[in-house]
């Protein structure tokens, strides 16, 4: 592992529309010091040609191929396998980095703070046509990110940057879980270390191809499945769990309704 060395991560299945706007995002940060390792999860647009088109020209840039589809939570912890960095910064290959100083705020906090494993940022969402339609930011603090984290996750997966080896400590992503497996992540990483959100909009984060219901629906499962496994290790979880029942019980009443 080369020390203090950044390793950004992307995993991507056709993307090929927008991964070049993601890789340009990286190229642009003012921290030079980084590689960039690609997941193609067996992708079947062209998406490895435009992939391998910035390896070629950036030897930072290293670019692998799933032959089969193993989907999001087995490329993530492949990607962390092959990362050589002390830490981890996250990248889908849809969002894009706003903030070409991202990496060295991140790399700065987490330098000052050894006791802290995860530091995110400030979120400006963006439609398919990269238009912002609203922004916002998480809580802060360490102390009043535990408070609300079993409500809601308080952290964008291409916002955030993580000690490496805590994230192997804590076992990675979990294998089972292919939406929400970055929420979990944070919940595992937040029983090593505190966490921190920076209070200033760094990311991007790319909403396209519509809000399916059934979607949201395994999403809540998921969360529900995943808060219960930590209901001992941050407050407020017989609320958390009740809210997220309840917001499951209406998005499975919706058809009903609309019928």
């Amino acid at each position: 592992m080369d020390k203090n060395l950044i390793s950004i991560i992307i995993i991507t299945r056709n993307r090929a529309g927008f991964i070049s706007e993601a890789i340009e995002s990286a190229l642009g940060q003012s921290f030079p010091d980084w590689e960039l390792i690609i997941i193609d999860d067996a992708s079947q647009d062209n998406t490895r040609e435009i992939a391998e088109s910035y390896a070629k020209k950036d030897g930072r840039i290293k670019y692998f191929r799933n032959d089969e589809h193993l989907r999001i939570s087995k490329s993530r912890n492949k990607a962390l396998s092959l990362a050589r960095g002390e830490y981890v910064a996250v990248l889908d290959s849809d969002d894009v980095w706003s903030d070409r100083d991202k990496l060295k705020k991140q790399y700065e906090f987490l330098e000052r703070n050894k006791d802290y494993v995860l530091v995110g940022g400030g979120v400006i969402v963006i439609d398919e046509f990269g238009k912002e339609t609203r922004r916002y930011f998480n809580r802060e603090s360490d102390e009043d990110i535990r408070w609300k984290i079993l409500f809601q996750n308080q952290f964008a997966h291409s916002g955030v940057m993580f000690r490496r080896e805590a994230a192997l400590k804590a076992g990675g992503y979990d294998d089972s879980l292919n939406i929400g497996e970055d929420y979990d992540l944070w919940l595992k990483l937040g029983t090593l270390g505190k966490m921190a959100n920076l209070k200033e909009y760094l990311l991007k984060y790319r909403v396209h191809g519509g809000n399916i219901t059934l979607k949201r629906i395994e999403a809540l499962k998921n969360n529900i499945a995943i808060i219960r496994k930590y209901k001992n290790r941050y407050p407020n979880y017989y609320l958390a769990y009740a809210r997220r029942a309840l917001r499951s019980l209406i998005y499975r009443l919706i058809p009903f309704i609309n019928g």
